[in-house]
């Protein structure tokens, strides 16, 4: 059996993106987790400063709880949970669609965000985009990354750790724009976040993690 190595930002397990990723990995894959923030406590995080302009991350504790921190806290404790993973996988995906510096590994690192770029630039050349965030503080840089000639990005935000009622509100503000393709740009939003927007949208939504995990399996098979 192979092992694939997954490293969140926030703590280890996710047992909310792993079943969903897994419906797709299938049986043929051990997984070994482990998470940047598997040293620290909620409140640990919590007290950490959050400086203006500083670029914000959003993941999720070991109990469900959503904590923000900034690239530059969390960029060395990635690479020293890839130190060790490696020493035990040859593939490690990372398990977030932001942008990072390259990583030193002997395993092979598998950034989502690229997955993630091509599936939407091979999906939609012209029209209206719409990119859901899971933070407010990060709408603003949506242009800068998705837009281009011919291109409308539409940015919203809403927690992939928050209720129900916070997706469904999310939905009815894609409805609106009349969109031509939806995103959730974080490997935090499910499947019944998905399900629900394209529902309420009628349009076709990419879901991330799942995204990323057929991309996976085609590597790692």
């Amino acid at each position: 059996m192979k092992r694939i190595g997954l490293l969140t930002l926030g703590q280890s397990p996710r047992t909310d993106i792993l079943p969903d990723m897994m419906m797709i990995l299938g049986q043929e894959f051990e997984v070994l987790e482990a998470g940047a923030l598997d040293d620290y406590t909620s409140r640990d995080v919590e007290g950490l400063p959050i400086r203006e302009g500083e670029e914000i991350l959003v993941t999720r504790m070991r109990d469900g709880r959503e904590v923000k921190v900034t690239k530059s806290f969390i960029v060395p404790l990635i690479q020293k949970r890839i130190s060790e993973l490696e020493k035990e996988v040859e593939i490690i995906l990372l398990l977030c669609t932001g942008r990072f510096p390259e990583f030193k590994s002997k395993a092979l690192i598998v950034t989502p965000s690229e997955i993630v770029k091509g599936a939407v630039n091979a999906a939609i050349r012209r029209g209206r985009l719409g990119v859901v965030y899971p933070a407010k503080e990060q709408t603003a840089h949506a242009y800068r990354e998705w837009g281009r000639e011919g291109l409308e990005v539409h940015a919203d935000a809403a927690s992939p750790y928050g209720s129900e009622g916070e997706i469904a509100a999310l939905a009815e503000r894609l409805a609106e724009k009349n969109l031509d393709l939806i995103l959730l740009n974080c490997m935090g939003f499910g499947y019944k976040a998905k399900l629900l927007i394209r529902e309420r949208t009628g349009r076709p939504v990419i879901q991330a993690n799942t995204l990323v995990a057929r991309v996976l399996k085609e590597i790692a098979s």
